[in-house]
C-alpha cells in the first residue's frame, strides 16, 4: 500500500464514483489532495499539487479522455504514478486507439474493485513503475482474456457500432466497406461469441447484450 503522506490525484467523471473513491482512500490513509470530473481541471490540478500519482478512469465523457490526461500528465511529472480506472476488460472495446497510453502504468478493471486495499495496491503498485527502468515495466494495455479474446479488432469495431444502434449500411459508410462484408464480419462475430446467428434482428440484440456485458456497462447499470 502507498504512504499515508502519498499524494495522490483522482479523476473521474461520475460524482457519485468520484465520492466513493476518494472516501474509500482517505479511509485507507491515503491522501487524496485533488479530484475533479474534468481533464482541463486533472492537468492544471496536477501543476499546482504535484500528486505522486493519479487516477483516471479512462472515459471522462466528451473530449479528451483518461488515456489523454495519462499523456499529459508524464509529460509534466515523468516519475507520477498513473493508474487507469475503467469497465473495459479489452481496451479495444472503448472504440478508441490506446496504443499512445505511457508505459509503466497500471490498469485497473471496475469489476476487479473489490475494496479499499486492491486500489491501493494498484497505486502502489504505479509509483513502483513509475521510477522502474522502462524495460521492466508492463505492457499499458493489457492482453485480452474471455469471449473478447476471441474477436478480431475489426469484428469488436462493428460490433461496438452495432451495440450503438447503427445500421449496416451506417456502419458500412463509415468503415468503406460494403455492406455484405459488415453482414459476414457480424455473423463471424456472433459465431465466436456462441451467439444464434438464424434471426438477424435478434442477433443485433444479442451482439449489443454481449458487448454490453464485455465493456462492463451491463454490471454498471444494474
Amino acid at each position: 500500500m502507498p504512504a499515508t503522506d502519498t499524494r495522490i490525484l483522482v479523476v473521474e467523471d461520475n460524482a457519485f464514483t468520484r465520492t466513493t473513491l476518494c472516501g474509500a482512500l482517505r479511509d485507507a490513509g491515503v491522501d487524496v489532495v485533488g479530484e475533479t470530473g474534468s481533464a482541463a481541471e486533472a492537468i492544471r490540478l496536477a501543476r499546482t499539487l504535484a500528486p505522486a500519482a493519479a487516477l483516471l478512469d479512462l472515459d471522462l465523457g466528451d473530449g479528451p479522455n483518461g488515456a489523454d490526461v495519462a499523456v499529459e500528465l508524464r509529460t509534466l511529472a515523468p516519475s507520477i504514478g498513473i493508474v487507469i480506472l475503467t469497465s473495459y476488460e479489452d481496451p479495444r472495446l472503448t472504440g478508441r486507439n490506446l496504443e499512445h497510453l505511457p508505459s509503466n502504468l497500471v490498469y485497473l478493471v471496475k469489476g476487479h474493485l473489490d475494496d479499499a486495499r486492491t486500489l491501493s495496491t494498484a497505486i502502489a503498485d504505479a509509483i513502483a513503475l513509475a521510477t522502474s527502468e522502462p524495460s521492466a515495466g508492463r505492457s499499458a494495455v493489457p492482453t485480452p482474456t474471455g469471449d473478447v479474446a476471441r474477436l478480431t479488432d475489426t469484428q469488436i469495431e462493428v460490433v461496438r457500432l452495432v451495440a450503438e444502434g447503427l445500421s449496416n449500411a451506417e456502419i458500412a459508410r463509415q468503415r468503406y466497406i460494403s455492406e455484405t462484408s459488415v453482414e459476414r464480419i457480424i455473423m463471424r462475430a456472433a459465431r465466436e461469441l456462441d451467439i444464434p446467428t438464424e434471426s438477424s434482428s435478434n442477433r443485433r440484440v444479442l451482439l449489443t447484450r454481449a458487448y454490453l456485458r464485455m465493456s462492463g456497462a451491463a454490471a454498471d447499470s444494474a
